[in-house]
């Protein structure tokens, strides 16, 4: 319910303040996921022809199918970004995870992506 206060001429005015439960501005991790999931598409996009030819030779697939589910994960933790307002806590650690997530499963080609989500997240965690 809004406060009502009384002005110098006698009126009855609804008084105007900041709201505490504002929704706080993402800008910042907004674009650090949009830098991470460049750096780590174009990474792990990268990885894709070795992985073909290593595949090629004996690999059964696993190769290229670690570096796609890798782009997915980037994708997703991307995606997770844009929720930040709404379950902060949760969706920080969501995209914690898939950092290292993506750090430990694409190898070589997913250190540099894995380590920008887990500093995005970190960064939206101390971001109360």
């Amino acid at each position: 319910m809004s406060k009502r206060i009384k002005g110098a001429d006698g009126q009855t005015y609804k008084m105007v303040s900041p709201s505490d439960n504002e929704a706080r501005k993402r800008t910042i991790e907004i674009v650090l996921s949009v830098v991470s999931v460049i750096v780590s598409v174009i990474s792990l996009a990268s990885g894709l022809g070795a992985a073909a030819f290593v595949d090629a030779f004996g690999g059964g697939g696993i190769y290229t199918g670690k570096l796609v589910l890798g782009i997915l994960l980037s994708i997703l933790a991307f995606s997770f970004a844009f929720f930040l307002n709404k379950k902060h806590t949760l969706f920080s650690w969501a995209i914690i995870v898939v950092g290292i997530i993506l750090l430990l499963l694409c190898g070589d080609f997913g250190i540099a992506g894995g380590i920008m989500f887990i500093i995005t997240g970190i960064i939206a965690l101390i971001r109360k």
